[in-house]
């Protein structure tokens, strides 16, 4: 009986403390501000790395789905890990857990990652972190078509490599300006560091392009270093056309570097000012060969080597959305003004073949209206300055408005206008079914300036094929035209109009293209030799 009694107290005991552990653990999870209030730290952080397919779900519980996931080697856990912006112990910042989302959507192998807080106990929150895998590996053809020319390839390509976040892809392709045998390798995170590097290198039947980088970028707004060297070699036979028909080429031998180093203050009320000051060698020879047609005067040489000194300007002012620009997937958009500027001095005694001033700058706006109305800027400006004078000097001016519709469709119009004076012989504008005319054959109108119009309403259907496809579709009109001399003589025909339909798909369980576009276009104006229909294949970015 005297035994009994200790027993009882410390059984009670263990009970009340375990009961109180729980009832500790259970206790609601104040807002993100209150939680920045009270000086929350992190605690726990896990990693939730998840298949591509739910197989808890019976629609994904099928034989295709669950030897998807069986064949595929999910991300490991310390690739994650190495892409988070926060650490056990930081204090914690709703800010930094949305960004790292924001990060993590950008790599192609993973699909909707989440970030939440999951407890809050004893001043600390546990976070966890979710994401989806995606099928990365492609083996075997590809096919695209644009402008009346079809381009084919084969390749052995992961961009998840035994789940390491590494890009390996070998192939070969072939398409309307050369056959190409490729390698190339990334990698976003060298030994799970913020280092990032990169190796191409291409065999082609006009030449080889090779390059190799390595960089530690800006990898969050409150960054305060970035490095980077890249350099390269190419030789190649660059065509020009002359309403879409082949009509002369010439030999492009080109090296470059850019070596930089960058810094930042970090954020500073919602906006971050970086300084980037760097090294750059620019070589672009141009010269005929023999057995090749040359018909119209070859660009001039350019050595511009230089030293430089860039500014970005960036607001921290994003939001999420979906079927936008992809199907049935967030999206990240940037709001407010955006700015970069960089300036250039090139000097003979640093190598190059001439002195000059060398600027490019660029600047965007995002606004959002009422009732799911958005308007989105950009503007690009560059040239050099010799002698005083403005040389290739180039710009460009865009507007996007976009608009719903109803909760499953969109209409979207963007207007483009760019210009330029006293251009390099290499550096006209082209309109055609490649570049905006998707009526026309590709390169088919040629100028030292150019507008181009696009109407479009777009449709985001709830169905998708075997749960890989989502489905959408769009009509459109196109109008463009160029204006100013161009060097091959093409004559301007002003105003060129075309109208069509599209099937778009959208490859949520894929990281080999966000979606497949499938258009057939007919032009409206130009020559009566035009095929009365164009149709146009390809893997893009974007709806």
């Amino acid at each position: 009986m005297h035994l009994m009694r200790p027993v009882a107290i410390a059984l009670l005991t263990l009970l009340l403390l375990t009961a109180a552990g729980r009832t500790r653990a259970a206790q609601p999870i104040p807002a993100p501000a209150e939680l920045e209030a009270a000086g929350a730290r992190i605690g726990r952080i896990t990693i939730r790395a998840l298949d591509i397919f739910d197989t808890s779900d019976p629609a994904e519980n099928k034989a295709l789905y669950r030897a998807a996931n069986r064949w595929h080697r999910r991300t490991r856990e310390s690739v994650l890990r190495a892409q988070l912006l926060f650490a056990s112990g930081d204090r914690y910042s709703q800010r930094l857990l949305e960004e790292t989302e924001r990060n993590l959507r950008e790599l192609r192998f993973l699909r909707e990652p989440t970030i939440r807080v999951v407890a809050w106990h004893d001043g600390v929150v546990d976070v966890e972190v979710v994401t989806h895998d995606v099928w990365t590996l492609q083996l075997g053809p590809s096919f695209s078509r644009g402008g009346g020319h079809s381009s084919t390839g084969f390749s052995v390509e992961d961009q998840n490599l035994f789940g390491h976040g590494k890009t390996l892809s070998v192939g070969t392709s072939s398409d309307v300006d050369r056959h190409a045998n490729v390698f190339s390798w990334y990698d976003p995170a060298v030994w799970n560091s913020r280092w990032q590097d990169q190796l191409y290198w291409s065999d082609n039947s006009d030449g080889q392009v090779w390059y190799a980088a390595a960089w530690r970028p800006f990898y969050s707004l409150d960054a305060r270093r970035a490095y980077g060297l890249l350099f390269g070699n190419g030789s190649t036979l660059d065509k020009r056309y002359r309403l879409g028909d082949e009509f002369d080429r010439y030999r492009h031998e080109l090296d470059w570097l850019d070596a930089y180093v960058g810094w930042s203050r970090g954020l500073e009320s919602g906006r971050a000012l970086r300084l980037r000051a760097g090294v750059a060698i620019q070589r672009d020879l141009f010269r005929t060969e023999a057995g090749v047609t040359t018909l119209a005067p070859v660009p001039r040489d350019r050595r511009l080597n230089y030293p430089y000194l860039r500014v970005d300007w960036i607001r921290d002012r994003f939001r999420t959305t979906t079927n936008f620009e992809l199907i049935a997937r967030t999206e990240d958009q940037q709001l407010g003004l955006n700015a970069n500027l960089t300036l250039g001095a090139a000097s003979r005694s640093f190598g190059a073949d001439r002195s000059a001033t060398i600027y490019a700058g660029a600047a965007t706006y995002g606004k959002e209206f009422s009732q799911g109305r958005q308007l989105f800027l950009n503007s690009t400006l560059g040239g050099r300055l010799e002698g005083g004078a403005g040389v290739d000097q180039r710009w460009s001016f865009a507007a996007a408005w976009y608009q719903r519709t109803s909760q499953r469709t969109l209409f979207h119009a963007k207007y483009t206008v760019a210009g330029g004076s006293r251009l390099d012989l290499d550096h006209y504008y082209q309109l055609g079914g490649d570049n905006g005319l998707r009526g026309y054959p590709l390169r088919y109108q040629q100028g030292s300036g150019m507008n181009l119009f696009k109407v479009e309403e777009r449709v985001y259907t709830p169905w998708s094929l075997w749960r890989l496809l989502d489905i959408g579709a769009a009509a459109f009109i196109d109008a463009g035209r160029v204006t100013g001399p161009n060097p091959v003589g093409a004559p301007a025909l002003g105003w060129l109009r075309d109208a069509g339909v599209g099937l778009r798909l959208g490859n949520s369980r894929s990281s080999l293209g966000n979606v497949f576009h499938i258009d057939i276009a007919t032009p409206l104006d130009g020559e009566s030799r035009l095929d009365r229909w164009q149709l146009l294949v390809s893997t893009e970015a974007t709806f």
